[in-house]
């Protein structure tokens, strides 16, 4: 195994950690999140997209909607705000397929 491939599993492991504790122990996820953190910077791995929907870039405040984050719809974004901190995300959601015109058999 790659020192790469140790260093997202690792991250895994931690996030998912972080959420298994967080309702008992809020500042263990956090603690959690920080390592995993220092882990991606330490062997220069970037968060998969579905782990970096999952924390606070800015506190490591692991994210759990109602409880330490809003996260609200607005015109095709999804807009994240983390209530440790303050700071705002923005996600663009994807676009919808456009519908098909349907096609009716003549029979």
């Amino acid at each position: 195994m790659s020192t790469r491939q140790i260093a997202l599993e690792r991250m895994e492991i931690l996030l998912d950690l972080a959420e298994r504790c967080f309702d008992d122990h809020p500042e263990r996820s956090r603690r959690y999140v920080e390592l995993a953190w220092r882990i991606s910077t330490h062997c220069r791995v970037r968060f998969p997209p579905h782990l970096k929907r999952k924390f606070c870039r800015k506190c490591k405040t692991f994210w759990k909607p109602g409880v330490t984050c809003r996260v609200r719809l607005k015109r095709g974004v999804r807009v994240i705000t983390c209530l440790s901190c303050g700071r705002i995300y923005r996600i663009p959601l994807p676009k919808k397929p456009e519908s098909l015109p349907v096609r009716h058999s003549s029979e």
